[in-house]
């Protein structure tokens, strides 16, 4: 049953980005359609995790600093990642936002102590080499990547490190105690803060989408819920996480790859795709 829940995990993990992509396919040109896949995907997550924190109950006041951190990020992060799939190719969008890791991993250097190793260090050179060959382009050569993309993915690349830094300090500092009521929290701090947004954009086209589309941030949402649990389960397996992260992160890679090539038929540059390939590998040495 523990490779039936990897393996659910592995598609649950990837289908944040197949959601998104097919969403901004749907509504080309639609005005503000990012800002209504996002509140509708808030409104679903904060209602999943409000079901777990009922389900596992605790309460410290000072841990809601962490959780206003982290929607903060974690709004910055969605922001970034729908609009970054609007303006390029879904598998490169989803490598690169997956190696903000690196950025978690330096950061566990200066402040939680972490152990600086072999794996750890050809890791981090790796992802340098795969963030360059992802971001290759030649002025003869049809780009793969604009502007307005790089500008968004750097947001969600940022936004998504920031969250799991806030997340792994807050877990070290409490024991591990209250990361339900983190996420909840969290969560619903990032929800309000796209109710502002929300309301204040231009909502001219949401009954179109809502009659649509509706249903696609929503179930994002609700998959983005399915992974928490199916984690939370595969931890009370005799799976290693030093197996089980990666491969859920590698394999999520492979399937949004395989969306990428077969289903949106997007095309990029060969060195692009040895790039997602060298992240990998660079997500498997770091999280070691």
């Amino acid at each position: 049953m523990s490779y039936v829940y990897l393996i659910l995990s592995v598609f649950t993990f990837a289908s944040s980005s197949i959601f998104g992509k097919i969403f901004n396919r749907r509504n080309e040109g639609k005005r503000d359609s990012g800002t209504f896949y996002n509140f509708f995907l808030l409104i679903s997550v904060f209602s999943g995790w409000c079901v777990l924190y009922a389900i596992d109950y605790s309460f410290d006041a000072s841990v809601l600093w962490y959780s206003a951190l982290f929607g903060i990020c974690y709004t910055v992060t969605n922001i970034g990642s729908i609009n970054a799939l609007k303006h390029g190719p879904v598998a490169l969008t989803a490598s690169l936002v997956g190696l903000s890791l690196i950025l978690t991993t330096v950061w566990g250097f200066f402040f939680w102590d972490a152990e600086i190793s072999t794996p750890v260090i050809l890791g981090l050179v790796l992802v340098v080499c795969s963030i360059i060959l992802c971001l290759y382009s030649k002025e003869k050569e049809k780009k793969a990547i604009s502007l307005k993309w790089l500008f968004y993915v750097s947001i969600a690349f940022f936004g998504n490190a920031g969250s799991s830094i806030i997340q792994r300090t807050q877990q070290i500092k409490y024991g591990g105690q209250h990361g339900n009521m983190l996420m909840m929290f969290a969560t619903g701090f990032s929800a309000m803060m796209y109710l502002f947004i929300y309301l204040r954009s231009n909502r001219c086209d949401s009954k179109v989408m809502l009659k649509s589309s509706w249903w696609l941030p929503i179930l994002a949402g609700v998959f983005n819920i399915a992974l928490n649990a199916l984690v939370m389960l595969m931890a009370l397996t005799d799976l290693s996480p030093s197996f089980v992260y990666p491969t859920v992160s590698v394999g999520g890679l492979a399937v949004v790859a395989v969306f990428s090539l077969f289903v949106f038929k997007e095309k990029m540059h060969f060195r692009q795709w040895i790039g997602i390939g060298i992240g990998a590998v660079a997500v498997v040495l770091l999280s070691i």
